[in-house]
């Protein structure tokens, strides 16, 4: 069994994938959007949605992530209420991510080194999604 997490966004879907994949080195297992979709059979022609993400498959390391373009806000509501958090092998990696994350983004918590951790911080990256990202002593 694997968990797999569903990030949704407004639209913007493939700008949130590469900006995760500086940020994180992602990987792209697969990226379909809704036009392929539509010519496949699998949804309704909607012009609207042309050049939107269908369904992807992102690699973070070994942990799958699929993001989607949704028109359903409650999916986007529910999404923005979450603290996404990612643990990282050295502090030089998370404030790389630090870093790109909070480009056009809001610093929630700035990156500090408290007693119980090498590093740590929160930031809510431009796509409305809460990353706390951390580097613990037993990494």
């Amino acid at each position: 069994m694997k968990f797999i997490q569903k990030l949704y966004f407004a639209g913007n879907a493939l700008q949130a994938i590469e900006r995760y994949k500086e940020a994180f080195g992602c990987t792209e297992k697969s990226v379909i959007l809704y036009e392929d979709a539509v010519k496949n059979s699998w949804t309704e022609p909607d012009p609207q949605r042309e050049g939107t993400v269908y369904h992807s498959e992102i690699m973070f390391g070994d942990q799958e992530v699929r993001m989607v373009d949704t028109k359903d806000v409650s999916h986007l509501q529910l999404i923005r209420k979450l603290d996404y958090a990612v643990g990282f092998r050295t502090a030089e990696e998370v404030k790389k991510a630090f870093e790109v994350l909070s480009r056009d983004g809001e610093v929630i918590q700035p990156l500090e080194c408290p007693p119980y951790m090498v590093i740590i911080g929160s930031v809510r990256d431009c796509f409305g999604i809460q990353w706390t990202l951390m580097c613990d002593f037993n990494y």
